[in-house]
């Protein structure tokens, strides 16, 4: 760990809706630690994906500074933000959104060249990822509706890490899947962290939790406390236990 990757300061995210203001994030002051698995947890409604949307420059902030690769990019326009969030942030959502019109291979291509036009190097970096993440060459050539759940969503992980993202941000990456397809993108995305890769997810889901080193639990907006269980081990039942045992505290 070499520092902080993202610092907020007094952020505070409001919404109007039918002449009433609903503040989901008040005065949230956090520093994200590079190289970690920082899990955002809270029950429904209490901020965390608003919390992802901001820190991640797709959506902006109502008051508050944040600071992402020692860059402000509070207050940047939206078409430097589309820039910034293009070269330093990769996602990965409950519903994949990848283009059902194209194969998984041109999904990942399209995002690829973006930044780099060399469509040699973008391809031979995909085909690296894919074979990370386990999908051969057969599947790559398939078309998300061919795919299943889990390897749809294993193709929308190499797409996120295609440009090399300074951070990862992940909103209920296994919510749409079953067991089995759930734990193989759980453990894809414990690899990447364990090789460097910074890490954000929201989740509401213990087994999820445990994959990461920091846990934050979000209420009415706020942090409200802060749990580290230390490096996942699968079969450390003090860790499973010492988490449980936080989450309880908060209401969880």
């Amino acid at each position: 760990m070499t520092g902080n990757i993202i610092a907020t300061r007094k952020l505070c995210k409001t919404f109007s809706t039918g002449g009433l203001q609903q503040h989901v994030l008040r005065n949230l002051d956090l520093e994200i630690r590079e190289g970690d698995f920082t899990v955002v947890m809270g029950a429904s409604g209490s901020g965390k994906s608003t919390l992802l949307y901001a820190l991640s420059g797709m959506d902006a902030p109502t008051l508050g500074e944040i600071t992402f690769c020692d860059k402000k990019i509070s207050g940047l326009s939206s078409d430097k933000l589309a820039l910034f969030r293009r070269k330093h942030c990769g996602f990965v959502f409950q519903q994949i959104y990848l283009c059902d019109n194209m194969s998984l291979m041109d999904n990942v291509m399209a995002s690829g060249l973006l930044v780099n036009r060399n469509r040699r190097e973008v391809a031979a970096k995909a085909n690296d990822l894919f074979e990370q993440v386990g999908l051969p060459a057969r599947d790559r050539r398939k078309f998300p509706a061919q795919l299943s759940g889990g390897e749809a969503q294993r193709g929308a992980i190499v797409r996120a890490l295609i440009n090399t993202p300074a951070v990862l941000f992940a909103d209920e990456p296994t919510g749409a899947l079953n067991s089995s397809s759930g734990d193989a993108v759980l453990d894809l995305l414990t690899s990447v962290n364990q090789n460097g890769q910074s890490v954000i997810m929201v989740t509401h889901d213990l087994k999820s939790a445990l994959r990461g080193n920091r846990i934050l639990y979000l209420k009415d907006g706020v942090i409200c406390g802060e749990c580290d269980p230390g490096a996942y081990n699968p079969g450390n039942e003090s860790r499973k236990d010492k988490l449980r045992s936080f989450l309880t505290g908060m209401g969880w």
